[in-house]
């Protein structure tokens, strides 16, 4: 009992990470590409942003927030209401966002 407490608290918290992170950074995208549209000059550090906060949505999104739902729901895990092929995605993606902030 106490170990299916445990998972729900993790879940809840990841998603709930993965969900702010991908607000804060999809503002941080947004805030970006006004300052392009109106000055049409960035400074290193903006364009730096960007490229993090692009990857940081993408990771955010798809691995923290998504989580559980992509796995196969034959797992067991709390959520899983995923398939083979969504695993597969999430996990591309993951590896793709985590290479990208190297």
């Amino acid at each position: 009992v106490g170990s299916a407490r445990n998972e729900l608290i993790v879940a809840i918290i990841e998603k709930t990470g993965g969900f702010l992170s991908t607000v804060g950074s999809s503002l941080i995208v947004s805030d970006i590409a006004k300052k392009v549209r109106n000055a049409k000059d960035t400074d290193p550090y903006q364009r730096i942003m960007l490229g993090i906060s692009i990857f940081d949505i993408l990771l955010s999104f798809l691995f923290y927030f998504l989580g559980t739902w992509m796995v196969p729901k034959e797992t067991g895990w709390l959520w899983a209401v995923g398939n083979t092929p969504s695993c597969s995605a999430q996990g591309f993606f993951f590896s793709f966002g985590l290479f990208g902030e190297i």
